[in-house]
């Protein structure tokens, strides 16, 4: 489970760089911005340019190729999944069909053109969501959130839950390496009954772990506010600088990706 921890902490986010240098208001700016237009794009060619744009910059920063792949394998195991989906039920236009053992598979070239769309913005959404965690940490994303006045519940919230990530994650661990020893994992079988006990298991202890930390910050006098110290500089001359480029790519992909704002 080594793994997971390695996927969700920031360790890329802490390096020196180029990217993490940039202040995170403009990060934070260029990523909703473009996650509104990978969004209302109407072709798929927004989306896989955010998607290519996305791995190129990582890369520029000299993060693994590998790592990047390992968080997109959840996302993208769902867009396979909404592809075949509606590749199966959408449209009336065969497109390809084959037989798995003695049942007939149709694709259809409606479906599978739509699946292609809706696949398309989630690897483009989700390549920009990843860029943006490698290159900001919890506590600077806090801060520029704090600067434009999110609530600080929400804020709050987020920090928590991020802490507290790998504190389940360790529970995992601790859970899984005791199931193995035990044997739970000899066959498919005990494999599915081990991990519903898992997950049960979590469930329970994760309500357990919030009702102390509750108490226990309730019991420090905590009543809102004051997590959260870190503070944002005055906008300096390469922010505007960034800014205004933003707006000029936000306006040509707007133009070039058939995007209808209103």
């Amino acid at each position: 489970m080594g793994f997971l921890h390695h996927t969700f902490s920031d360790v890329y986010a802490r390096q020196n760089n180029w990217l993490t240098g940039v202040d995170v208001r403009v990060k934070l700016v260029y990523i909703v911005l473009l996650l509104a237009i990978n969004l209302l794009a109407k072709n798929i060619f927004i989306p896989l340019l955010f998607l290519s744009v996305s791995f190129a910059l990582l890369s520029s920063v000299k993060i693994p190729f590998t790592v990047v792949l390992r968080s997109m394998v959840l996302p993208l195991s769902f867009a396979v999944f909404i592809l075949l989906i509606r590749g199966l039920h959408e449209g009336d236009k065969e497109w390809t069909s084959f037989s798995i053992m003695g049942y007939k598979v149709v694709l259809k070239e409606e479906g599978l053109r739509n699946g292609l769309q809706t696949c398309s913005k989630v690897l483009g959404g989700i390549s920009l969501v990843i860029l943006l965690s490698f290159t900001t940490t919890i506590s600077q994303l806090c801060a520029g959130l704090r600067w434009f006045r999110i609530s600080d519940t929400i804020i709050e919230l987020l920090a928590i839950m991020y802490r507290y990530i790998f504190l389940l994650l360790d529970e995992v661990d601790t859970m899984w390496t005791a199931q193995k020893t035990r044997l739970g994992h000899t066959s498919w079988k005990k494999m599915i009954q081990s991990l519903g006990i898992l997950g049960g298991m979590l469930v329970v202890r994760s309500f357990a772990r919030a009702e102390r930390t509750h108490e226990a910050m309730h019991a420090r006098g905590y009543e809102g506010g004051g997590i959260l110290t870190a503070t944002l500089p005055p906008w300096s001359r390469k922010a505007y600088v960034s800014l205004a480029a933003i707006v000029f790519i936000m306006s040509l992909l707007i133009y070039k990706g058939d995007v209808h704002i209103w």
